[in-house]
């Protein structure tokens, strides 16, 4: 294991352990001279541990630089032997491997050979020739290491002296002793985040939010000047927690909320680019600037108005940097705002100057005197009752008075406390620790650094660790675990049993959190709103990291091959970057533990065969091919991850501490991967089977031992479609894989057998918290799952012949049941059930219901179950999705009728449900309802009162399409809905004009509209009146076309360029249309700022508009023609078209030739035109900017990526 130093880390148990390791293998291989060097380094031992008891690390560097140099010294002494050791035990696994020959493959031959060999109990592979070390010195290397370990020691009695006047151990010491044991130590459950406090300055700030935006002088503030808030105060006085409390709480139904961490690298392209990424919720393709602010004020157009929160901010210097970030802020509306955080009036000033505004700033101090207790009584009682201790009591007060407010340092130094609840403890702390205490960022430095220095030293070294990654990191838990393992930094404690290092990892950073050096926070998936925890370090305990790592780690930002080539003991290995690295310069790194490179190639990584004790791999295979070299892998038995892609076949069962095995396929035959070469690895704890129809016998898989593999939280297990039922063979082997009690999360995939295994029938998986079953063709029946207390997601899809879950119930709303579905389901998922006609009783914790394709002929109620109390809980429903259910007829007597639960619901769909006729939707109960699509219900009807009812003003997205004489009301509904930003009208057969100016003109937020399949519809009513829309698509509206026909002037052939004409006030960015006659009808006709114009055409299309594309050619970017088989002549006037730069001409079968086109166009597209036309392309045209031109033989499309210095790129499909 790699140590890391400082103070005990250096524990002489640790270097006793390395001692006697070497000198075994020095007496192995016969090197004299070594007995007296041994006699030396032991005798040492107990005054090298006099000194690191004596040592105080947090006073070694300013107190003794020889003390300090000698610490390093004899770290590197032991890391050397450490390392050679390391290449010694390598040979050793290599030769068990060859001598041994472990099962491979998991045969029943194998398995008896591998017996018969263990049997052997005196095979020594020590005795080998020299010659396999020598011609790489690693005897010489080792005795090398040995001698310098021993040049170290002999400096004790030197090093004895120095620490004469450091006698003085702190108190910390022994505390750190005790909180190791204490009973009261953080478990993996962690405490949620209290907000104390703090009332004023969120009443400050909503009513700054919420006011209308003025200048100095009281008038209107241009749109193009967003204000800034600024909340300035230093460090841990709580200016994030204050932000993320008005997010969360205050502003999240009025504003677009971007949040973006800034800290010390204000680097205006990656935070563009953050600013993207927050605000689309995916990482953009872009990484330059140009196209970055292109995209962003393209995105904010589509917000009414945004609040950027930039938190942690310390620019104060480039005011020029400020202004290119906010250029694309300018354009958002004018209800937008910015609120900043900062330590620095500089920085408030700076950025309010480059906005061009006055400087608007609130100053966050500390919390009052009683909210501060409060605090400090959450943090040290973790919820427990104050008043049962009460020898604590008085001088808790004391410590939480002195603290100054700081809500940080009244946490961490909480959390400290907890450790040991004596009042000698409490008391020393409150006259030695904070002697000095006067609220100075200084002093709340000095309390942090005093509060890591009485950590276990396990805690410190793993706190340490996290400094070379950057300020405001977000870790996941696995992934750092696996990082501190990795890297050497956890190891079992020999005084107790063993620990699976993983467990071990995962305490840690719970008392971390526990002890606030880390903070949690949830990221919760906006689709299927599946939560996901990381964790961050707030910056000042970066800060303090970075500080008492100094020396020991550190980041570095030169060129990584120059890195990879001088690093020799290098555990770790990660990266997300593609191609980050050229692997041939990795190959002399040996020592690897963690190899985590997800976009290079297996085959690449399992190349260096010679890793000595790796421990983890993800990679990612792309190609269908398995890769080739896995094999080789097989002298490594401490290999415990395999991850992403296909394994190919792999020597499985030689890695007996192999945890996590993915994308293992069993295959039928011969040599390869068998389910029985499972059965040897007791402690995976996740397994993925594919390929499970090719096993032989239920027999086999009984070898495999699942029920006694207690580790296992994930198992998942997946036949492949095969042409004939085999029901007796998969339910039979099913059974045999029953897994062990602790499983967690199970998927079970295209299983053959009609019944349910034995292990389900009976409730055995009691720990569940995830069932997902897919493609399991003949299963008939699903047992009751009520008793199932943790399961919270249900996923089931493609089962076609499941006609029951547990009992179906008919019950009133207020009567109580026995669910029939686990009580605390959180989602549950049906898909492709087609035989399924009814569902149990929902529980009333449900969040996410959706049904797609199944035979149910009603919809379930929620219900209470008989011993849950009575009194109705706040609602948890965000999500209701009910999608091609043929046979169901009513919706009443259904959940979507209990006001109860559907006050809380976010987004409702009903689609495809061509029989639904009674729907008695109560919307004005939907308080929250950001989302309503209701698409091809024809038979729907309206009961009575329903048209007068209004459509909740929180409605954002509204499809209306196809829906009966629901079609009126929903359109009817529309004034005043000022948060709605997407309107689809479709197949409306009673539609006939669309809403008027004033409903229109309340629609402030609007910016998508789309009109398809309205037959009826003979008027665009106030469309006019639309003053922030964006886009808009009108289609398949023949009668609106017919109008537009008719209203066509006559064309002039002379030749002349037509008269622009310019009235309407309607400004939309994108125009998509059938036929360019539509064009003819007001508001349309008068635009002349539009950026892209499509045509769909068909067989009419004969002609382009020519006076309306010239009437938008300022503006018009983009033309895309996308059917046309009629057309014979693009405009003469194409060349006036001064800012196309993007063309697209498809099926313009009769198109001979082309006019002159502008200097501007830049791509352009030909697919299945003419091959007259096409030879004149290629062979005759010249385009001197065209950069792209591509000919394709087919309706495909392709996102256009190309962008070329010179010329332009030809190319044909």
């Amino acid at each position: 294991m790699a140590l890391v130093f400082a103070g005990k880390a250096v524990a002489t148990a640790a270097i006793s352990f390395w001692i006697n390791k070497a000198f075994t293998y020095l007496k192995e291989y016969k090197v004299e001279g070594m007995e007296d060097i041994k006699n030396r380094l032991l005798q040492s031992m107990p005054k090298i541990q006099v000194v690191l008891d004596i040592v105080n690390p947090r006073y070694v560097k300013e107190q003794s630089s020889a003390l300090d140099a000698w610490l390093w010294q004899l770290r590197h002494a032991v890391e050397e032997a450490e390392d050679v050791i390391d290449v010694l035990e390598y040979y050793k696994l290599k030769e068990v491997a060859k001598d041994h020959k472990v099962s491979d493959w998991g045969s029943s031959f194998s398995k008896v050979k591998h017996k018969v060999i263990k049997s052997v109990k005196h095979v020594s592979i020590l005795d080998k020739n020299l010659k396999q070390f020598t011609h790489r010195g690693t005897l010489k290397r080792l005795r090398e290491a040995v001698e310098g370990l021993d040049k170290v020691a002999s400096d004790i009695m030197s090093i004895l002296t120095v620490t004469e006047h450091l006698k003085e151990v702190a108190s910390c010491s022994e505390q750190r002793e005790y909180s190791t044991n204490d009973d009261r130590a953080t478990g993996s459950t962690l405490t949620p985040p209290k907000f104390v406090g703090r009332e004023k300055e969120t009443e400050k700030i909503v009513r700054w939010l919420t006011k209308a935006s003025t200048d100095a002088s009281g008038n209107l503030m241009s749109t193009n000047h967003v204000p800034i808030l600024s909340l300035i105060g230093h460090g841990g006085m709580g200016k994030t927690t204050l932000a993320q409390h008005i997010r969360q709480e205050m502003v999240s139904r009025n504003f677009k909320v971007i949040w973006v961490c800034v800290s010390n690298s204000f680097h205006v392209t990656s935070l563009t680019s953050k600013i993207l990424e927050s605000a689309l919720g995916a990482k953009p393709n872009a990484d330059c600037l140009e196209t970055l602010q292109q995209d962003l004020i393209h995105k904010l157009k589509y917000f009414t108005d945004f609040l950027l929160v930039l938190d942690d901010v310390w620019e104060d210097k480039r005011k020029d940097k400020w202004e290119k970030l906010f250029a694309p802020l300018r354009t958002g509306k004018s209800g937008s705002k910015i609120l900043l955080t900062t330590r620095m009036h500089s920085v408030a000033a700076l950025a309010a100057n480059a906005m061009g505004i006055e400087t608007e700033f609130l100053t966050i101090e500390g919390l009052e005197e009683g909210e501060n207790l409060e605090l400090f009584n959450h943090s040290v009682f973790s919820g427990q009752n104050p008043q049962d201790f009460p020898n604590l009591k008085l001088v808790g007060e004391q410590i939480a008075k002195k603290l100054g407010g700081c809500p940080l340092v009244t946490k961490v130094v909480g959390g400290h406390l907890r450790s040991n609840m004596s009042f000698q403890h409490w008391n020393n702390f409150f006259q030695e620790g904070l002697e000095h205490f006067k609220g100075s960022e200084c002093d709340i430095v000095e309390v942090l650094r005093l509060s890591y220095y009485c950590l276990p030293t396990e805690l410190q070294i793993c706190f340490r660790y996290c400094s070379i990654f950057p300020q405001d990191y977000e870790f996941r838990m696995k992934d750092l675990v696996l990082m501190w393992i990795g890297s050497g930094l956890i190891s079992q404690d020999g005084n107790k049993p063993p620990k699976r290092l993983e467990d071990i990892g995962e305490q840690i950073l719970a008392q971390l959190v526990g002890k606030s050096f880390f903070e949690t926070n949830i990221k919760v998936d906006q689709y299927s709103q599946r939560k996901e925890k990381y964790y961050i370090m707030h910056d000042l305990m970066h800060e303090l990291a970075r500080y008492v790592s100094s020396g020991e780690c550190a980041r570095i930002i030169s060129p990584v091959e120059n890195v990879m080539e001088q690093s020799k003991s290098l555990r770790l290995l990660r990266s997300n970057l593609e191609n980050t690295f050229h692997l041939p310069k990795i190959a002399h790194l040996k020592h690897l533990r963690y190899i985590d490179l997800p976009r290079i190639s297996p085959d690449t990584i399992f190349g260096l065969v010679e890793l000595y004790h790796l421990l983890l791999v993800k990679c990612f295979n792309g190609s269908r091919e398995e890769p080739k070299q896995v094999r080789y892998l097989g002298n490594i038995d401490h290999l415990r991850y395999v991850n992403n892609g296909k394994i190919g076949e792999f020597p499985i069962g030689r890695l007996t501490s192999l945890q996590e095995l993915h994308n293992y396929r069993v295959v039928q035959g011969g040599k390869g991967n068998k389910i029985s070469a499972i059965g040897n690895l007791s402690t995976l704890r996740e397994l993925e089977v594919l390929g499970l129809e090719n096993v032989e016998s239920h027999e086999e898989a009984d070898d495999v031992e699942l029920n006694k593999k207690k580790y296992i939280t994930l198992l998942s297990l997946a036949w492949s479609a095969r042409p004939a039922m085999e029901n007796g063979k998969d339910e039979l082997l099913l059974n045999s894989l029953e897994p062990h009690a602790n499983i967690e999360t199970l998927r079970i995939s295209g299983y053959g057998g009609v019944r349910s295994p034995i292990w389900i029938e009976n409730l055995h998986v009691k720990n569940l918290v995830s069932l997902e079953l897919a493609r399991c063709l003949y299963w008939g029946k699903l047992p009751s799952l009520g008793e199932l207390v943790s399961l919270k997601h249900l996923w089931l899809e493609c089962l076609p012949s499941l006609q029951q879950i547990g009992q179906s119930s008919d019950v009133s709303s207020s009567s109580c049941v026995d669910l029939s579905l686990p009580p605390n389901l959180d989602t549950m998922i049906v898909r492709r059930c087609k035989e399924l006609r009814a569902l149990p009783i929902l529980p009333t914790t449900l969040v996410h219901f959706e049904t797609s394709n199944v035979g149910l002929t009603k919809l379930p109620r929620i219900g209470k179950e008989c011993n849950e109390n009575l009194e109705t809980k706040s609602s948890r429903l965000l999500l209701i999705v009910v999608e091609e259910c043929k046979c169901l007829n009513s919706l009443e007597e259904s959940l979507l009728v209990q006001g109860d639960y559907i006050k809380s619901i976010h987004v409702l769909r009903i689609a495809d449900c061509e029989d639904l006729e009674a729907a008695p939707l109560a919307f004005e109960q939907m308080d929250e309802l950001r989302e309503l699509d209701i698409r091809n219900c024809p038979k729907l009807r309206t009961s009575r009162g329903v048209g007068g009812r209004s459509l909740p003003l929180t409605l954002q997205k509204l499809n209306v399409n196809h829906c009966g004489e629901l079609e009126l009301p929903l359109i009817g509904s529309l004034q005043g809905l000022t948060h709605l930003s997407e309107l689809v009208l479709e197949k409306c057969k009673y539609l006939e004009s669309l809403p008027s100016d004033d409903v229109f003109k309340s629609l402030k937020s609007l910016k998508i509209l789309e009109i398809i399949g309205c037959e009826n519809l003979s008027s665009l009513g106030g469309l006019g009146s639309l003053q922030y829309l964006l886009e808009l698509k009108i289609s398949a509206c023949s009668k609106l076309m017919a109008i537009g026909s008719s209203q066509t002037p006559d064309t002039s052939s002379s030749g002349e360029e037509p008269v622009v004409v310019t009235t309407s006030t309607l400004q939309i960015d994108y125009l998509e249309i059938d036929l360019p006659d539509i064009l003819h009808l007001e508001p349309l006709k008068g635009l002349c700022h539009t950026k892209g114009l499509v045509i769909r055409g068909g067989t009419q299309l004969e002609s382009l508009p020519e006076e309306w594309l010239l009437q938008n050619r300022g503006k018009l970017q983009s033309l895309k023609i996308l059917s046309a088989s009629s057309l014979e002549s693009l405009p003469l006037h194409m060349r006036d078209l001064c800012s196309l730069n993007f063309l697209i001409l498809c099926g313009a079968g009769k198109l001979q030739s082309l006019p002159d086109f502008p200097s501007s166009l830049q791509k352009l597209y030909v697919i299945c035109c003419c091959q007259e036309l096409e030879n004149k392309l290629f062979y005759e045209a010249t385009f001197p900017s065209l950069i792209c031109l591509r000919q394709i033989g087919s309706f495909y499309i392709p996102i256009f990526s190309y962008h070329l210095n010179n010329g332009y790129s030809l190319s044909r499909r």
